[in-house]
């Protein structure tokens, strides 16, 4: 049986952001008119502040009037995978004109994102080590596109907190063709960020605050 995801809302805003965000992320779901019957096969089921009285299940995430539906989507397939803290979060980052983007915890990937400049990078990279709980946080950066790295780098040792290690990683060997890595549905940017992710990287030694 499938893990899904419900929508239940008459929001047209709400819908329309997570779906959105859903449908970006590939991720299977299915929508509800609030109040009707949860299906079996449903692990989480999402809505909005206004109508949460009307969905009666212990495994529901209510979205505030102004919400992240990148962290709601986050939020929700977490509680799907039943993981509440990680050991190990890493986020890679291979730098360049455009950055790519992978978060993974424990060996899993649990988002990619493309396209973003370094103060983008930056703040998403907060996000991520805000967002999710775990013993150990890394961000690995790759060392090419030296330009791209040395801006990003200065940017996150002065917003990271100092428990986040920031390493640097050899890139040499983490580029895909571009042809092969879209049959997985991942572009070149974040198949680089997501092997970055997993190699051993070598640590930036940071002054304390």
């Amino acid at each position: 049986m499938e893990n899904k995801i419900a929508i239940a809302t008459t929001s047209g805003k709400a819908l329309y952001l997570l779906t959105s965000e859903l449908k970006k992320r590939k991720k299977h779901f299915i929508t509800l008119k609030p109040g009707a019957t949860v299906p079996l096969n449903v692990q989480v089921v999402i809505t909005t502040e206004a109508e949460k009285s009307t969905v009666c299940d212990t495994r529901s995430i209510t979205c505030g009037e102004s919400f992240n539906p990148s962290e709601i989507i986050d939020y929700a397939l977490q509680m799907i995978r039943g993981i509440q803290r990680y050991d190990n979060l890493i986020v890679g980052i291979d730098p360049g004109k455009d950055f790519g983007l992978a978060a993974v915890g424990d060996g899993v990937v649990l988002k990619t994102i493309e396209g973003l400049k370094e103060e983008e990078i930056a703040m998403e990279t907060l996000r991520i080590m805000e967002r999710f709980e775990s013993v150990r946080k890394i961000v690995k950066i790759g060392n090419g596109a030296n330009k791209y790295k040395q801006k990003l780098i200065a940017i996150l040792v002065e917003k990271l907190p100092n428990d986040v290690d920031i390493e640097l990683v050899e890139e040499e060997g983490t580029t895909r063709n571009i042809n092969t890595a879209s049959k997985t549905r991942r572009t070149k940017d974040a198949y680089s960020a997501i092997k970055i992710a997993m190699r051993q990287g070598l640590k930036i030694i940071r002054k304390k605050n």
